[in-house]
Formats: structure tokens, sequence, C-alpha cells
């Protein structure tokens, strides 16, 4: 990635979200992303069972909250998402004002990962979190139906321009394989997975209105053995290793 790139899409990103709600209602498929992502960050949260003695960073956070016993760091680039609850930082993925091992989950998700220099963000969850520490990520995949029969599908890494809320959004789009990887060099094992938006983003591609496709993500679940040569979103649930 060029350094210039980078900081050319994370400046794009703090400027479109500082004018914008998170999660526009009246975007359709992002009203479907957020209402899939929330159900499932929650229910793994709840798994989780987590104590009141934990601590759980919310990285990216938006405006999102979710329910549980630990304590919740809210963190976002944008201070007026995040000044409103009791305990928040404001800072970016790439580096986190935490010290060493000092929490016991980090949430990651809505894309966060798409804006900034993917490495440096999983580097840092890695140093914040304790051993065993769990992280749960979302991003948006190289390997979806959107790019099926070009030259970027499946592809590593690349920019990519969206339109959404009357604002041009560029994100960096990552190859699952690649970002598996990347975990296992900074110490993750992958425990569980759940990828989504398979037959919305495949009839997107062929012509179909966001409005419409968006509606067969309610097929995810039942589609999750074909989901990887389709689905444009994925959540991640890893374990840091103790071993390190």
């Amino acid at each position: 990635m060029d350094s210039n790139d980078i900081n050319d899409v994370k400046d794009m990103a703090k400027y479109n979200y500082k004018k914008s709600e998170p999660w526009p209602d009246d975007d359709v498929w992002h009203s479907y992303t957020y209402k899939i992502l929330h159900k499932h960050i929650q229910d793994y949260i709840d798994e989780l069972q987590l104590k009141n003695t934990q601590i759980v960073l919310n990285a990216g956070c938006g405006k999102t909250t979710y329910k549980t016993c630990a304590a919740i760091i809210y963190m976002d680039i944008i201070e007026e998402y995040v000044n409103l609850f009791e305990d928040y930082i404001v800072g970016s993925i790439e580096n986190i004002p935490l010290q060493d091992c000092s929490v016991d989950c980090v949430i990651c998700v809505g894309s966060v990962i798409n804006y900034v220099d993917i490495q440096k963000a999983m580097s840092e969850f890695s140093r914040v979190l304790k051993p065993n520490g769990i992280l749960l990520l979302e991003f948006e995949r190289s390997n979806s139906a959107e790019f099926l029969f070009t030259k970027k599908y499946a592809k590593t890494v690349f920019m990519q321009t969206y339109q959404y809320n009357n604002q041009i959004h560029y994100l960096w789009m990552y190859n699952e394989k690649f970002v598996l990887q990347l975990a296992e060099f900074y110490k993750f094992n992958r425990n569980k997975r759940y990828r989504f938006h398979s037959i919305s983003s495949l009839l997107f591609r062929f012509g179909i209105s966001e409005k419409k496709a968006a509606k067969f993500s309610k097929l995810d679940y039942w589609l999750q053995p074909f989901s990887a040569f389709f689905a444009h979103n994925e959540i991640l649930i890893f374990k840091k290793n103790v071993l390190l």
C-alpha cells in the first residue's frame, strides 16, 4: 500500500463521517448490514459471558453499543460519536492509546478495518489484548461476487470507490486468505466465522439494485457452505494465542 493512498482513504473517511450518521436509515443495504452485524456480534458477546471485571474495547464504534457486564471503552476518530459515553477515547485503530495487554476483548466491525492499514491495526489489536483475549472483526472481501469475472476478484488488496449517503467513500478491499494469514502472523487463532451478503452481492453484480438485492441477505445463514465464493462481508472471531 502506498502511504499517500492510505492517508487519503483515512482522511476521506474522517471527512465523510464528521458530516453524516455512521449508519444512515435511508440506505437499505447498510441498514441490513447493520442489523446483521449487531445481531451476530451481540450473540458472540453473550456466548463469551464476560465478567464485570473485564474490559471491552469497541474500536471504531461509531454510535453502536452492545449489552455486556464488562466495562466498555468506546473509541472512534470522530469525537462527536463517542463523547456521550462515560468511558471513551478519540483515536485510530492504527495507534490505540491503551497499554499493552490491557483489554479482554476488542470489537472492530462496520468495515472500520477497510479504511486503514490493516497490518498496523492487527498489530495494535494483538498488542492491547491480553493473552487469550478475543477479537471480533468484520471486513469487506475482495472475494465478493461484486467483483466476479473482473481482475479485482480475490485480489490481495485494492482500493474501491463507493457512493452512499450522498458521499464518495474509498475502502481497501482484502482477500480473505490475506486477512487470515495476517491474523496468524500476529498470533491470532480463528475460532468462528460468518459470511454475509452472498446472494445479495451476486444479484447486485448482475444488475439488481442494492435496495432489492439487500433483502436476500436473509438467506445468508443457509448459504454458508457456498459463501466463500460470493460473500461481500465476513465476521471473524479470533483468540489471541497465549504463547507469544
